[in-house]
């Protein structure tokens, strides 16, 4: 029994390599979509990289999975200086010396 295991185990292993390593069905192999024209040249994508990377559109590092859904989270520096003058002058908020 436990040769037949073996023989069916290694059947089945010797069958996927070789299923793995056939040739794509098509004549170009992976290069199956010659109908795409690029309508850009790689500078004005990477202008467009640059562009959109300036306007805050693309997230790196640990702000990445931000959901565009949501409104954008914190407040500029500016905006809360504003705020905190503002509740100073009001005198929401006391300064002690």
């Amino acid at each position: 029994m436990k040769a037949l295991a073996t023989l069916i185990a290694g059947a089945a292993l010797a069958l996927s390599a070789t299923a793995q390593a056939a040739p794509p069905d098509n004549q170009e192999g992976a290069q199956a979509d010659k109908t795409f024209v690029s309508t850009k040249t790689r500078a004005d994508v990477k202008a467009e990289t640059v562009a959109a990377l300036h306007r805050g559109e693309i997230l790196t590092g640990e702000l990445y999975p931000l959901d565009y859904a949501s409104p954008m989270r914190g407040k500029s520096r500016a905006e809360v200086k504003a705020e905190l003058a503002m509740a100073i002058q009001k005198g929401e908020i006391r300064q002690e010396q």
